[in-house]
This record gives structure tokens, sequence and C-alpha cells, in this order.
């Protein structure tokens, strides 16, 4: 977990963070459209969904380690490249898309959050935070920093620095990942066999341990575990409920996200102000990350969801009416207390769904939700282009933030899937 950890806080400062901060030098050096940057991005995701679908295969078949190692490489070798070939757009989407998104998407959060859900059970929520509250860490540390160093250096500098750092920090901390406590002829949450054997009884087998009124949502165990295939996992109400609900806040997050920098320059801030107001904005979402771990492991997941996506609509309709600095950094208070939403999505899924599949079933849920990252910043950039503002795409995102509450709300746990085969 701190290998996995330390991964992700490089990969979120330098890469899902730290792209907001390339997007205007790119877009004046090449001299591209708010679009076709937005575009970049969005294409990484597509890139990303359809690799996830492999990738969770492979992290399932062969462990996360491999995948890891493999990952970061590639990634590091495209932050080089990136720095030091890229002098088109063509090149731009080559090596950015081909090559830097693919290492990041395959190497850094899949393997890291499978690890997470194979070695918890009962604090699965805690370990996915933990990742997701590291990754805040490296961004809040990582972006102003990157923001500094492209302001007075360039942003190649910045780009070679990230690669280097990869290659020589972060690939060797990938020999330490282990992908699950079983390999290692552990159990999961540090439990012993004594504690699994005394917590079987008759009724561990004939009902899932979701649904069941004696065991509340946050107490699971391996005694009590289901595991869907991928067939009964996609039968299933909930799970396409729970996409629909991903796409929906995946669209509306990953857009604000991705133009966050422009936004905030846009609206008043100077280059390196908004680098700071973003490095203050994951520097916030620590504490919540915190908590929301510590809330998904003792009340129902999907309702601590649903509750944070209001606190998140709500920042959307501050930042529509900022006009000032001061209105900004209040936008960025509120957007922070709802940030770590987002993680308690895969520990939902290892929670209704089980280990065995977990990294198959997240790459394949990818297909569609990625979707959305895909149209959210295209579209954001589009309304730029037009309007002058984004305004417009903001609201829009508001109101589809909104729409995927009731979804999160309502997402009940699927029935163990050994009863519906013996009823």
């Amino acid at each position: 977990m701190g290998a996995c950890s330390i991964i992700g806080a490089y990969g979120g400062g330098v890469y899902f963070y730290g792209f907001t901060l390339f997007f205007n030098p790119m877009k004046e050096e090449l001299g591209l459209t708010s679009a076709m940057t937005n575009l970049v991005f969005s294409l990484t995701r597509l890139e990303g969904a359809f690799e996830g679908a492999i990738v969770g295969f492979l992290i399932d078949r062969f462990g996360a380690r491999l995948i890891m190692m493999v990952g970061v490489f590639m990634a590091g070798v495209g932050f080089l490249l990136w720095a030091t070939l890229v002098d088109s757009y063509a090149l731009f989407l080559i090596v950015y898309v081909g090559i830097i998104a693919t290492g990041i998407n395959g190497g850094f959060f899949h393997p890291a959050l499978a690890v997470a859900n194979n070695w918890f059970i009962r604090r699965r929520a805690t370990a996915m935070a933990t990742i997701s509250v590291a990754v805040g860490i490296g961004g809040s540390i990582l972006v102003p920093l990157m923001g500094i160093i492209i302001a007075t250096q360039g942003w190649r500098t910045a780009a070679m620095l990230a690669g280097i750092g990869m290659l020589t920090l972060i690939w060797p901390i990938t020999l330490a990942v282990r992908h699950s406590p079983e390999s290692m002829g552990l159990l999961p949450d540090g439990d012993q066999a004594a504690d699994y054997e005394e917590s079987l009884s008759p009724k561990d087998t004939e009902t899932s341990p979701i649904e069941a009124p004696a065991r509340p949502e946050a107490s699971l165990s391996l005694a009590s575990e289901v595991n869907f295939t991928i067939r009964q996992a996609f039968g299933t109400i909930a799970m396409w409920q729970l996409i629909a609900a991903i796409t929906l806040r995946f669209t509306a997050h990953t857009a604000i996200m991705v133009n966050l920098a422009p936004i905030l320059e846009d609206r008043g801030m100077t280059p390196i102000a908004a680098a700071g107001a973003i490095g203050i904005l994951v520097f916030l979402s620590i504490p919540g990350r915190i908590a929301v771990g510590w809330l998904g492991d003792r009340f129902a997941k999907r309702k601590v969801i649903a509750s944070l996506l209001i606190v998140q609509a709500f920042s959307m309709l501050i930042l529509i009416q900022a006009n000032s600095i001061w209105q900004l950094y209040i936008f960025i208070a509120v957007w922070a207390a709802a940030y770590g939403a987002g993680i308690l999505n895969w520990a939902i899924v290892g929670d209704y769904f089980g280990r065995a599949n977990f990294a198959t079933l997240r790459g394949l849920m990818g297909l569609v939700f990625s979707g959305g990252a895909v149209l959210g910043p295209l579209y954001a950039g589009w309304v730029y282009d037009t309007t002058g503002a984004y305004t417009t795409a903001i609201l829009v995102f508001m109101v589809i933030t909104s729409t995927s509450i009731p979804l999160y709300w309502f997402c009940v746990p699927p029935r163990n899937p050994n009863i519906i085969k013996s009823m």
C-alpha cells in the first residue's frame, strides 16, 4: 500500500493534476484552439477506456506488480520524448496519447486500486482513500512546483524533470508491490485464519453480507465475501445503475479539472496563482479524502457519494457566479470538500462484486464511463472557443452532476448470485 501510494502521488502530481498547467503553454506554442488541446486529454481517456479493459484482465491474470513496472517505465520515457521531440500537434497526439497516457493508465491507478481491493475487505474504503490521499499530497506539492518551473523555465523543462523522476525514483518502487495477501501466505485486513473460522455461520452461505440485516454494509469479511463472475456482474441492475452514475459524475468532474487552470486564468488569476490555487485545492481535499474513507467503511458508500455530490454541484454554482479572486478561492474550498467522493466508486464495486474479477470489471466499466471523460472536456473547449467563456459549460456540468445524485443514492447492492442460481 505504501508503494502504491507513492507511485500514485507522483502520477497524480505530474499527470492527473499537472496536465492543466501545460494547457495554455502548449496551446500557445503549437497554435492550437482550446478544443484541440482538450481533444488530446479526451483521447487519453478514450485510449484508457479500451486499454483499461485489457489491463484489468492482465492485472487479474498476472498481478499488479508486472503491469506497474511496464506502465511506469513507458510513462517516464514518454515524458522525455514529450520534452524533446514534440513540435507539432500530430507528435503531441502520438507521444501524449500513445505513450504517456498508455503508461499512466496501465501502470498507476488501475493496479494500485486492484492492490487495495485485494488486501482489504472490511477496511476497503479506507485503503482506497489512503491512495487517494497520497495522490492529493503529490498534487499539492508537485503542481505548484511544476507551475513555477513552467513559468520560469518552460514547459519542456518541467516535462523533462517529470520523466527523469519517474524513471529514477518511481520505477524502482514498483518492485515492492505485491498483488494480494494470499500471494504472501496472509489474509485480507491483517486477519488470522481463526478469525474467519469463528465468523462462519449458515447465514453466510445463504445471503449476501451486504443484504443481511444483522451484518451492516461496512462489516464485510472474507468468510462472507461474494465474488461475481463477469457475466453475473453485468447481469445486475446495480452494475448498470452504477455505471450511469459514474459516467455522469466523471463527465463533469473531468471537464472541470482538465480546464481548471484556464478557467481560473480566465477569471483573473495569473498562471502561477492558478497553479498555486490548484495546489491549495488538492491540499484542502486531503482531510476530506481521509474522512470519506472513514465514512465509507461505516455507512452506505452510495449515500456518502450522493451527499458529497450535492456539495460539488453547489461549488459549481459558486464558480458560475464568481467575479473576484476571493470568490474563486471559496469555490476551491467547497470543491475540495467533495473531491474524495470518486474513490468510493471502486470500493462499492469491490463490496458488491468481490475481489476475484475486480480489475477486469473496472476496466470493462471504463469502456462506458470514459466516454464522459472524452465528451466533457471537448464540450468545455468548444464552449470557450465559441463564446469566449466557460460559464455555459459549467452550468451544464452542474446539472449533469445533480442528475447523478439519485442514481447513486438508490443503487442498492445486487443479490447474491448463488441465491439466484439456487432459486
